[in-house]
């Protein structure tokens, strides 16, 4: 099967265009990780409205199984303007709005399997995510079948074409959330992660997780930059390069250009939100999502 490049304005007819900026604009100091390749972004006007940021409620699992109601209302303490699910627990959609509602939450999104998104589960997830007023069903992962050979990745690339093509009168979007294998398994010489996005619509969200990304090789600085406007949504999760519990730091402990990772995420990726998410279960959840969330407002987010 033959790739199709869907987009008016490539990765490769960017990189031509800030090619040049960068010449002119000459190098800039990066993270401890990151290479100093030139600075295209701008300054974000400082009028300009701020970007939420949310947490993933997967982080929250094991307590959101024993009490919803009740860690639910603590997440609500610790200054997140919303959250990502990953799971309903039973609840219905105008249960979870009420519940949202009434901490004064928004829904930042939803993890989404590709299974809900095909066949009659779509009509299902559409007037679900409708009533819950979520408008972002990100799939969080895709198989092995999904993703080699290349007639499987372009499987996958068509597939969520046509789920953005119904949801897209509904005012919702699909989207990609990567992992390693995003970056680090080639098919073809190419990654996953560029396959999905040259084959999909520019409405499609790719939604970058910087720990994921990290943990594959990739140049979290270079990834924003080749797909302006399509890193809508970010899963902003620190990562510490060759660490022996890489993803145990805070945001801001670990070897990620935060910095520059949120500029350039605004002034290029088009990041409409930011989801704060910490895996590592060597700290209560509460109390470390409530750090992150300091931290995250460290960089003035």
């Amino acid at each position: 099967m033959k790739s199709i490049n869907r987009r008016s304005f490539t990765r490769r007819d960017f990189f031509k265009v800030t090619a040049g900026s960068a010449l002119l604009l000459g190098g800039c100091a990066r993270g401890a990780d990151e290479a100093a390749t030139g600075s295209e972004s701008s300054e974000v006007a400082d009028d300009a409205p701020a970007v939420p940021v949310g947490v993933q409620l997967y982080c929250f699992r094991h307590l959101l199984e024993e009490d919803f109601e009740g860690t639910l209302a603590q997440v609500a303490t610790l200054g997140y303007d919303g959250v990502e699910f990953a799971g309903y627990y039973d609840y219905s959609a105008e249960d979870l709005r009420k519940l949202l509602d009434g901490h004064g939450l928004e829904v930042a999104g939803a993890h989404v399997g590709m299974g809900q998104l095909l066949g009659d589960e779509l009509q299902r997830s559409i007037d679900f995510h409708g009533e819950l007023g979520n408008t972002r069903l990100i799939v969080p992962a895709i198989g092995e079948d999904r993703r080699s050979p290349m007639e499987a990745v372009m499987r996958t690339a068509e597939d969520l074409t046509r789920i953005q093509e119904a949801l897209r009168p509904h005012g919702m979007s699909t989207g990609y959330h990567c992992h390693a294998y995003s970056f680090n398994q080639l098919v073809d010489g190419q990654t996953v992660w560029d396959i999905l996005a040259d084959n999909t619509p520019e409405d499609v969200i790719l939604q970058l997780d910087t720990g994921n990304a990290k943990n594959g090789g990739a140049d979290l600085l270079q990834v924003i930059r080749n797909d302006p406007g399509r890193i809508k949504s970010i899963h902003v999760k620190p990562y510490t390069v060759e660490a022996e519990h890489p993803f145990a730091p805070f945001i801001g402990d670990d070897s990620l250009a935060w910095a520059e990772i949120f500029d350039l995420s605004e002034s290029v990726g088009g990041v409409e939100y930011y989801v704060v998410e910490y895996e590592e279960e060597s700290h209560p959840p509460l109390e470390a999502l409530r750090t992150n969330r300091e931290r995250v407002r460290n960089f003035g987010r």
